[in-house]
Parts: structure tokens; C-alpha cells; sequence
């Protein structure tokens, strides 16, 4: 045995580790930010950067509907431990709502319905109604969505002409501004947790403003700390576009390993928490630039170890 406890002719654990881009294809680990097209699927869109990267399966990090544009998150590799995390973001959007109708699917994809003897809102109305949709809120999702009641996914049931409606699910709106009204168009921008749909606040500002509404444009420009500054369309994408995964937890909270207490970490022994450490959760090790493992707080937060190796 070396001096690092482990077998000859392996690096030591504390060795320099090779980047996301250099690694060899079959250890890659990293994430892709695309600029997701209008018209395909999120599947789609990731088949198409599998077949161009050719580094194994990738996931994404939270689906965007064919109507819909902007940032996919993809991760492949060991990066795939972090998919939860980065699903479970914050997510802001620029999307457009179309007033004086409705649609079964709350969007432009769907069956539209007019209603020509509405009137149309003045930015007066619009304004004096989005702070109840600010801040904590109950949302019921759309007809035609992924969610699952009794096992069965609501889209699936609504095409077979038996539409379940779920019961109030909680969010939370960050932010909600409009930006642009012009006729029967209206610009807003949204910034939400996780499990908000745009399309639902669409359909409900309508609903409350007495003149129906639909979403007819969505841009998701973040997911968490990955932005449309980051994407690249899915035919462009090559292996220089493999980000590690340090960029998308760098808003997490993070503790910071000495170099000296690497390979210690690695090895799932149990470290002492530096004195006055602010304990929040998730947290991430780092050593030297890289994010070495999701932790766990012990002995009332005097002590961490790694949960999740993610090297």
C-alpha cells in the first residue's frame, strides 16, 4: 500500500481530478444548459444532444412543453446525483398571455375558445390583480399536465375524454410583473419555485379579470444559478459545452475542505465543522474549485461526512 492507503498505481485521492470536458466519454460528469426550440419535446431536444456528444444517457432537469422555449438543463454522468437538486431550483420566465379566450390546454397547443363579447383588461385591471397571485399561493394544475392523481398522469386521461381536475397544490410566485400590454397581449415576467405553471396563472388571471386568457409564449430564462447566457441550441452543442457541475451549485450553501482533509472526506470519514459555520441544508463540500460531495451534519452540526459522493 502508498503512503495514501491505495493500491499501487492509482493516484492518491488528494491527485489533481481531470475537467468535465477532458474527462474520457464514459467518465464524463457535467451538465449541458440548452436553448430548447419552440415545437419538439424536452425528449426531443435531449436525443438530439445524446446523439451528438455520444457520453452515454443523459437526464434533463425539469421538462419544457413543445410550446415553450429556453433553458433545459441536462446532466450526464455522475451529475445525475445532482438532478433533484437542480429540478427543485427556482425557475424564472418571460411569457406572454393572450386575453377575450380560453383554451382546454390553458395554452396556444390547445382547443380555443373565444369569447368575442369580453372586454378587454386596461393595464389598470391587469395591475390592480396580480399581487394575489404573488407570494405563497394554492395552484391547481393545468387539465393536460404530468401530474399523477391515482396513479394515472392527468394529459393521458384528458386525451381519452376522461379530464380529472387535481386537487390545489401549494407554490410560491417570487415575482410577477408586467412588462408589456398591447390590445389583447400581455407580457409578464415570473419568478417561481418548483411545480409552477405559467399557464396556470394564465388561465386564472383571465378567469379573475372576467375575459379569459391563455398562455401563447413561455421563455424559461433560469433554472436556479443556470441562465440563457449559458444555453446553446441542441445542433450546436459539442463536447466544450460540458459545464461541471460546480456551475450549477455555486448559490448553495458550501463548506470548504482543506486540501489536506480531501482524501479524508473521500473516504467517508467524519470531519469537524469549522467554528461559527452557518449549518444549512443541502450543503456542499468543495476543495480547491471542485464540488467533491453532497454532506451530512452530525453531533448537532459539529461534524460533517459526505451523503453523496459526486467525484
Amino acid at each position: 500500500m502508498t503512503a495514501t492507503g491505495n493500491p499501487p498505481g492509482n493516484p492518491p485521492l488528494d491527485a489533481p481530478r481531470p475537467s468535465a470536458a477532458s474527462a474520457p466519454a464514459e467518465e464524463a460528469r457535467g451538465l449541458i444548459v440548452i436553448d430548447k426550440p419552440r415545437g419538439i419535446t424536452s425528449r426531443k431536444a435531449l436525443n438530439q444532444v445524446e446523439a451528438r456528444l455520444e457520453i452515454g444517457t443523459l437526464g434533463h432537469c425539469g421538462s419544457l412543453d413543445p410550446l415553450a422555449t429556453g433553458v433545459l438543463v441536462l446532466v450526464a454522468g455522475k451529475a445525475r446525483k445532482i438532478q433533484d437538486l437542480v429540478v427543485q431550483g427556482e425557475k424564472v420566465y418571460d411569457m406572454t398571455i393572450t386575453f377575450g379566450a380560453t383554451s382546454d390546454t390553458d395554452d396556444a397547443e390547445g382547443v380555443i375558445a373565444p369569447m368575442p363579447d369580453a372586454q378587454l383588461p386596461s393595464r389598470e385591471e391587469v395591475l390592480a390583480h396580480l399581487p394575489r397571485f404573488r407570494g405563497p399561493i394554492e395552484q391547481i394544475p393545468p387539465t393536460y399536465s404530468a401530474v399523477k392523481i391515482e396513479g394515472k398522469r392527468m394529459h393521458r386521461e384528458a386525451r381519452k375524454g376522461r379530464p380529472v381536475e387535481a386537487p390545489p397544490r401549494p407554490v410560491t410566485i417570487h415575482e410577477l410583473e408586467l412588462t408589456r400590454l398591447e390590445g389583447a397581449e400581455a407580457d409578464l415576467s415570473l419568478r417561481c419555485s418548483a411545480g409552477t405553471y405559467a399557464r396556470a396563472i394564465a388561465r386564472d388571471l383571465g378567469a379573475a379579470l372576467g375575459c379569459g386568457g391563455y398562455m401563447s409564449r413561455l421563455v424559461r430564462t433560469r433554472v436556479g444559478a443556470l441562465d440563457l447566457s449559458m444555453a446553446v441550441p441542441p445542433e450546436a452543442v459539442g463536447p466544450e459545452h460540458l459545464l461541471g457541475i460546480e456551475a450549477a451549485l455555486r448559490d448553495f450553501p458550501r463548506i470548504n475542505v482543506p486540501l489536506r482533509e480531501r482524501g479524508r472526506l473521500l473516504r467517508g470519514q467524519t470531519l469537524r465543522v469549522p467554528p461559527g459555520f452557518p449549518i444549512a441544508e443541502p450543503c456542499f463540500a468543495w476543495c480547491d474549485g471542485e464540488v467533491l460531495a453532497l454532506v451530512a451534519f452530525t453531533e448537532g452540526g459539529a461534524q460533517y461526512r459526505t451523503k453523496k459522493l459526486l467525484i
